[in-house]
């Protein structure tokens, strides 16, 4: 049995703010705070302005998506079609032969639009291209890409929530993710990011094969997938495959709302899985509500909602009642500002990704990037929970939002891998686990 004495502060972001003086470690797992023994193999002291904490936790993004922007055409800062085309017109093909690019917001463009396919074909040639905007939800193809998708009667080339279609465009090479996420999980490790969950709707076994790949491979942070609430192929949650924790059931509604969601969710739940179910807006969220209301309240793991940008007062009431958890992006708060004053009104921006009002209700509410929609990058979540740029009255405290991103409060039984030593010049983590 090998032990390490931790002495200094450790603060274990609990519910009571705790600070402890010391904290032992044995066999890599703490087992004691504050403990009155001073016997241990290692003694470690902390610096005067150092303090042990828990890691922070993503417990909402899509990580090959995040990867794959990496090897995409970048045009976040288009500022209209014509922008968006120059930087195409520049973009290279894979060795695939297809083009690749990412990152626009039709919002935020000139004209208030996606480009069409026609105006892609001026810059593309023959050569098969698909742009995801930033959300990712919607894709736009030129013709020789609609072409090979047998999408041609897009018209316009926009695909929205057709992931079915997209399915078909060839992959990147597993080697370049690779290349790209040891760099990503370099970068994450400096904001001190020790887990996260890939909360996307199409993962399956094969993905969790590829997330375990990719994780071993590149020395990545722990990791829990969803899995589609259509493709579990029985799989069991909480169960671990290739390294890789089996999470929550994940549902995207069809945007109509025409699905019948309570069978959706009553077919994962009946299956042994909590539901995932995204929700963006009032209506999303009734129907999400009704649904899960019809089951019976978990007893260990709460069913969740992802996102709840929008959402009425009466409705949090009944997201409590209902034992819900929500996992939220407050940064989107930083990233949209500029959509979000010119398109919602004064009384929607009260509702907007609320907060305090989910800690008022004593929801449990974690936040994470959503990445690749804006980056990960826990300390400007955390500033934009408490300093809000609009809905000021939604603002949580600091240890709020700190508790609301660690990966867990540090007690007896939390891997010791998942501890930092934080300091103002960045973290370090206690233990390396590899």
């Amino acid at each position: 049995m090998t032990s390490l004495l931790v002495r200094g502060k450790v603060h274990t972001f609990d519910k009571s703010g705790f600070v402890a003086s010391n904290l032992m470690v044995r066999d890599g797992v703490v087992r004691e705070l504050d403990s009155s023994t001073e016997q241990a193999d290692e003694i470690l002291e902390l610096g005067a302005d150092e303090f042990l904490q828990p890691g922070w936790r993503d417990d909402h993004l899509h990580l090959l998506s995040t990867l794959a922007t990496r090897c995409s055409q970048d045009l976040s800062e288009a500022a209209s079609i014509d922008d968006l085309l120059q930087l195409i017109d520049s973009a290279s093909p894979g060795e695939n032969g297809w083009i690749r690019a990412w990152g626009h917001d039709p919002s935020l463009l000139r004209e208030r639009r996606h480009p069409t396919k026609s105006e892609l074909d001026r810059v593309t040639g023959n050569f098969p291209a698909v742009l995801h905007d930033r959300t990712g939800h919607v894709a736009v193809v030129n013709t020789a890409a609609a072409s090979a998708l047998k999408a041609d009667d897009y018209t316009d080339g926009l695909l929205v929530e057709r992931q079915d279609v997209l399915d078909q465009v060839p992959n990147i090479d597993i080697n370049d993710l690779k290349r790209i996420a040891r760099v990503i999980f370099d970068e994450w490790r400096d904001v001190g990011l020790v887990a996260l969950t890939d909360a996307t709707h199409t993962n399956n076994r094969g993905s969790i094969e590829v997330l375990g790949e990719i994780r071993t491979e590149c020395n990545g942070p722990r990791m829990t997938a969803m899995i589609g609430a259509d493709r579990l192929d029985g799989l069991h949650f909480g169960e671990t495959h290739d390294g890789i924790e089996i999470g929550h059931a994940k549902v995207m509604p069809d945007l109509a709302l025409k699905q019948n969601l309570e069978k959706v969710v009553r077919k994962a739940h009946n299956a042994g899985f909590p539901v995932a179910v995204h929700v963006m807006d009032i209506d999303m969220l009734e129907v999400a509500l009704r649904a899960l209301e019809a089951l019976p309240t978990p007893r260990a793991t709460r069913h969740r909602l992802e996102h709840c940008s929008l959402a009425l007062p009466e409705q949090l009431d009944r997201v409590a009642s209902a034992g819900v958890s929500i996992c939220t992006q407050p940064s989107f708060l930083v990233h949209r500002l500029e959509k979000y004053v010119e398109e919602l009104s004064s009384t929607e921006h009260d509702w907007l990704w609320p907060l305090s009002s989910l800690v008022e209700r004593e929801i449990r509410v974690t936040l994470s990037s959503d990445s690749p929609v804006v980056p990960v990058d826990p300390t400007e979540w955390i500033r934009a929970a408490t300093e809000r740029p609009i809905s000021s009255h939604e603002a949580v405290t600091e240890a709020q939002a700190k508790a609301m991103t660690v990966v867990s409060p540090i007690a007896p039984g939390l891997p010791a891998d998942l501890l930092l030593r934080a300091s103002s010049t960045g973290y370090r983590p206690l233990i390396d686990a590899n």
